[in-house]
């Protein structure tokens, strides 16, 4: 039996790795990536992926961590501003602003006994120079582990609900499940007109 338990919108971002104030050219790489979620109903969510970029071959799992919940300028206030300031051992330096790299849609699925975060990217944005390791497919389900309480011999489990990420701090594991999320389910990952 498949449930939908929320339906939004949902934004992928990537921040470029701190570099030297004075230097010409960006160092390749992520600082950090997050994907936001922003429920038809409710506050959005920022969640930090752990690996830097979504899990991509089935059975692969990352940590993710829910950094921020309220509105949306809330979730995004310190991400979207480039920063320059200094430290005692490296001196100068330059953190860019978050890249927007696709938006699409979302849902949070119960399926038997787990829920998983399902999504379909409907736009990429136009990014220079995009990272290689900036990698997302364009359809994919992610099984959600939630943090076992209290903590028994395994650390995870599927027993859980999705409002644990209206909580800053809450931790999950994305296991990637299919990248063909509405044939895996049998659902439409975008809403009905």
């Amino acid at each position: 039996m498949v449930e939908i338990l929320e339906r939004g919108d949902i934004a992928f971002f990537y921040r470029p790795r701190v570099r030297s104030s004075d230097a010409e050219v960006a160092p390749p790489g992520v600082q950090r990536f997050f994907v936001v979620l922003m429920p038809a109903d409710g506050p959005a969510r920022r969640l930090r992926i752990g690996r830097k970029r979504l899990p991509d071959a089935v059975g692969q799992r990352f940590w993710a961590c829910v950094e921020r919940v309220g509105s949306l300028d809330h979730v995004l206030a310190d991400q979207l501003a480039s920063e320059h300031y200094t430290t005692k051992t490296r001196g100068a330096r330059y953190q860019p602003a978050a890249q927007a790299v696709a938006q699409g849609s979302y849902a949070l699925v119960r399926h038997d006994d787990h829920c998983h975060l399902v999504y379909r990217a409907e736009h990429a944005e136009p990014v220079d120079d995009l990272p290689p390791d900036v990698r997302m497919a364009p359809a994919a389900s992610y099984l959600i582990l939630y943090r076992r309480v209290p903590h028994g011999r395994a650390m995870w489990t599927t027993t859980g609900s999705p409002a644990a990420l209206d909580h800053e701090d809450a931790e999950i594991v994305l296991v990637s499940a299919s990248d063909e999320p509405e044939r895996e389910l049998g659902i439409d990952i975008l809403p009905p007109p």
